[in-house]
C-alpha cells in the first residue's frame, strides 16, 4: 500500500512539474495560455504510464481550470491525504505562488474504464504560501542569486500612450520581468515577476502645480497627512514605514513606505508598498512598487528604487 501511495506521489509531482515549468517561465498567463500548455502535457505525455498502470489520458481547460484526467486499474488505491500531499508538493516546489497568484484551479479525475473513481479539487487560494512555509526555490538565498541577474533593459516610452494623458516619460524595465499594459484606467505599464509588481499610474490634477508648489505642498503637514491618507486608504490599518522628499529626474516626488492589509479571495493579505508621487504640471504621476511578502520587499527594494532612478522627462531637455 504505502509503496503505490509513494509512487502515485512521485507520479503527480512529475505531471505537475512539468506542466508548471512553462508557466513559471510566463510568470503571468491567459486563458489561452493555459490550454496551449495543456495541449504541451498531451503531446509529452498523453497515454503513458506514470507508474501502477496509472496513465495520463488528457489535460484539458475549463475556463482557468486545468484538469487531468487519468486511467487507473481496479488494484489502484487512492491515498487519503492525497490532496494535502498535492499542495505540499506545490509548495515545496515553488509552484504554489504561480497558481495562487494567476488565480489557476486544478482538478485531477481518476477513472477505471468509464467509471470515476476519485476527483480531487485543488482551488486556486489553497495554494497561498505563507513566507515561513514557502518551499526551496522561495528561498532567500535562492531569491538573492536570481536578484542578481536582473539588470535593467532599455527605456520604454510612454509617449502618446492613450492613458499616459500628454505625459512623456521613460522608464527602464528589469531584464526577466514581464512588461505588460495596465488593466485599469489610470495605469499605463505593468512590471511584474512573481509577486512583485511595478505600475506607472497618471492620473488628472484639478490644478496646475508647479515643483516649486510641489514642494511646498510635500513639506506642509497637513497637505502631506492628507496626500498620504488618499494614497493609502485602498490598504487596511495602513502603516508608513518611512516618507521623505526625492528628486527624479528633475522634478521634487513625494517616496513613502507603507505597509498594510489586503483581502483576496477571502484571505487576508499583508503586502508592503513603496510609491512615488509627482506633481507633472496638471497630472499626477504615481510610481508603484509592491511586494506580497516582507522578504520579497527587502530583496527588491533596490530594484525598485534603480526602476525609479531611470525615469527621465525628455520634453524638458528639448
Amino acid at each position: 500500500m504505502e509503496e503505490i501511495q509513494n509512487k502515485m506521489r512521485r507520479s503527480l509531482l512529475f505531471l505537475l512539474l512539468f506542466g508548471c515549468s512553462q508557466l513559471l517561465l510566463a510568470q503571468v498567463f491567459s486563458e489561452s495560455d493555459l490550454k496551449i500548455f495543456a495541449e504541451k502535457v498531451n503531446e509529452q505525455i498523453g497515454g503513458v504510464d506514470v507508474g501502477n498502470g496509472v496513465s495520463l489520458k488528457n489535460c484539458i481547460t475549463k475556463g482557468r481550470t486545468l484538469i487531468y484526467n487519468y486511467d487507473v486499474p481496479s488494484s489502484w488505491l487512492s491515498p487519503e491525504n492525497i490532496q494535502d500531499e498535492l499542495i505540499k508538493n506545490f509548495k515545496n516546489n515553488g509552484i504554489a505562488n504561480v497558481f495562487f497568484n494567476n488565480d489557476v484551479d486544478v482538478d485531477f479525475y481518476y477513472y477505471e474504464g468509464s467509471e470515476l473513481r476519485k476527483k480531487v479539487s485543488v482551488k486556486s487560494e489553497d495554494f497561498y504560501d505563507s513566507p515561513s512555509s514557502r518551499g526551496i526555490i522561495s528561498s532567500s538565498k535562492s531569491k538573492r542569486n536570481s536578484l542578481s541577474e536582473f539588470k535593467l533593459g532599455s527605456y520604454i516610452s510612454i509617449e502618446g500612450h492613450p492613458k499616459a494623458k500628454d505625459v512623456n516619460l521613460k522608464i527602464k524595465a528589469p531584464t526577466g520581468w514581464e512588461v505588460e499594459e495596465g488593466e485599469r484606467p489610470n495605469i499605463v505599464k505593468k512590471f511584474s515577476y512573481e509577486s512583485n509588481v511595478y505600475l506607472i499610474l497618471i492620473k488628472d490634477f484639478f490644478m496646475f502645480v508647479s515643483r516649486n508648489e510641489a514642494r511646498e505642498i510635500f513639506d506642509d503637514k497637513d497637505d502631506l497627512n492628507d496626500l498620504t491618507e488618499e494614497y493609502v486608504s485602498f490598504l487596511e490599518n495602513p502603516k508608513v514605514l518611512n516618507q521623505k522628499i526625492v528628486t527624479i529626474d528633475t522634478y521634487p516626488a513625494l517616496e513613502t513606505t507603507v505597509s498594510g492589509y489586503k483581502e483576496r479571495m477571502g484571505i487576508r493579505l499583508k503586502m508592503i508598498m513603496k510609491m512615488w508621487v509627482i506633481f507633472y504640471e496638471d497630472k499626477v504621476i504615481h510610481l508603484q512598487s509592491t511586494s506580497l511578502y516582507e522578504d520579497d520587499f527587502e530583496l527588491y527594494e533596490p530594484l525598485y528604487d534603480q526602476i525609479t532612478n531611470s525615469v527621465i522627462f525628455p520634453e524638458q531637455y528639448n
